[in-house]
């Protein structure tokens, strides 16, 4: 019912539109008609006209009456134009259709245009006339009863046209309209079911046209939110996984501080210890969780600024010298570039997350260095242990490489995703490398 509906409508569209393209070509066509053609139609016989009178004029001068009366029978059978001589002296008329208009040529001036109605007729002539000499003269004259009657013919004919355009515009209408509504329900029946979450069909239409590029976009479409709600879910899922633990964890020493009055204090200092680390972890973790939520959000506006890029590095340093302290860290800073164009927000959170996980993950009294190398700012530190994943997996949430794992690093595996997802959205060019124990970032934000 709803197909047939669409088709309907499709198709009364479809005709209605052409018959209004009909319609108006035939308004259009009948207004030239009444107004130019006929117009058109003299101005084209008076250019002809004078051509024959020209040449008309010269034989009669030139050449013999034989020759002359010749090519008068050969301009009204060739061209429908009378040829008449008007001669006060002597009557010189060649032949019948002459003497029949030759009372009609007597007042008619010379070098002018003239149109006269013959009596009895509606029909109208038109008469043009030179001077050969002081007692002669050359008129040519011409029926323009053709183009009335070819007027009507003409009207005739639109009618007719215009029925076979509406008989193929109906037919057209029926086979175009039954074809895209198939289409169209295709691409219903395949909308309901991305509606419904089920991406499990691939959408197929080999069509050129708008339909075959909705086709190829819903497609696309479906795609893209199949792997957007497959990483909703893993996502939502570690993190509930994540957040269970130290949940957990406060609960049951919130719990035994609450129930055993005879904790000792120190007992109880460890207990808050452990309740307040772990409120501080689930606290970076929300914060971490938050920021890619804005960076995968739409209305996230980038910004172009100047950036003093060795100030965000020193703070980031800053933030996070304890670490740099407990572990014996020995940062190189080599760089000559200050300023820089780019979004300080992304910058700061890319360099923060890189400059803590250099810091965390180095060997102990290691060395992080921080450098340039042509239009990339690189940073690299030797780390503990060995990797094991691949580098691709280490940027999805919650990811962390064997040496996390193996040595009991502190982090929910975040960070590299949180830096790839910034870099992607701001077009930044970067490379994450592992080198045998070196782990190497490079940045490509100098030449900006």
């Amino acid at each position: 019912m709803y197909l047939a509906k669409i088709r309907v409508n499709l198709f009364t569209k479809i005709f209605g539109f052409s018959l209004f393209i009909v319609l108006i070509t035939i308004l259009i066509n009948y207004s030239f008609n009444v107004i130019f053609l006929e117009k058109f139609y003299i101005y084209r016989k008076k250019e002809v006209m004078l051509k024959v009178i020209q040449n008309a004029k010269i034989i009669y001068e030139t050449q013999s009456e034989n020759n002359f009366e010749n090519y008068v029978y050969d301009v009204k059978e060739s061209m429908g134009i009378d040829i008449d001589i008007k001669n006060s002296k002597k009557s010189r008329m060649m032949g019948s259709h002459m003497m029949r208009r030759s009372d009609s040529i007597d007042n008619i001036p010379y070098n002018k245009f003239i149109d006269k109605e013959l009596l009895g007729n509606d029909a109208k002539i038109l008469y043009y006339g030179e001077e050969i000499s002081k007692d002669t003269g050359i008129f040519v004259s011409t029926s323009l009863s053709v183009i009335q009657a070819h007027s009507h013919e003409s009207n005739i004919f639109n009618i007719m046209t215009a029925l076979v355009a509406l008989a193929i515009s109906l037919g057209t209408g029926l086979i175009f309209s039954k074809r895209i509504t198939k289409d169209i329900e295709y691409l219903n029946k395949k909308a309901d079911k991305i509606s419904k979450l089920d991406f499990s069909e691939n959408i197929e239409i080999n069509r050129n046209d708008e339909i075959g590029d909705l086709s190829k976009n819903l497609e696309k479409m479906s795609k893209e939110l199949s792997t957007s709600v497959s990483n909703l879910k893993s996502f939502v899922s570690n993190a509930s996984h994540e957040l269970r633990t130290p949940i957990a964890v406060i609960c049951t020493h919130a719990t035994a501080l609450l129930e055993h009055k005879e904790i000792k204090e120190d007992e109880k200092r460890r207990y808050y210890e452990i309740i307040l680390k772990v409120g501080n972890e689930m606290k970076e973790l929300i914060e971490n969780l938050l920021t890619l939520s804005k960076l995968d959000s739409t209305v996230f506006k980038l910004r172009k600024e100047s950036v003093n890029l060795k100030k965000i590095i020193e703070e980031a340093l800053e933030r996070y010298d304890i670490i740099e302290l407990e572990r014996d860290i020995n940062v190189i800073v080599n760089l000559t570039i200050e300023n820089i164009i780019g979004d300080s927000r992304i910058l700061k959170l890319v360099l923060n997350n890189l400059i803590q996980n250099a810091l965390k993950y180095s060997i102990i009294g290691g060395n992080v260095k921080i450098f340039q190398n042509l239009n990339y700012l690189i940073i690299e530190n030797i780390f503990q242990g060995e990797l094991g994943n691949e580098m691709e997996k280490l940027l999805q949430p919650f990811s962390r490489g064997k040496n996390a794992e193996d040595f009991k690093f502190d982090g929910m595996g975040l960070g590299l995703s949180i830096i790839s997802k910034a870099l992607n959205l701001a077009s930044i060019k970067y490379e994450i490398k592992v080198d045998q124990n070196k782990f190497i970032v490079k940045l490509k934000i100098l030449d900006n």
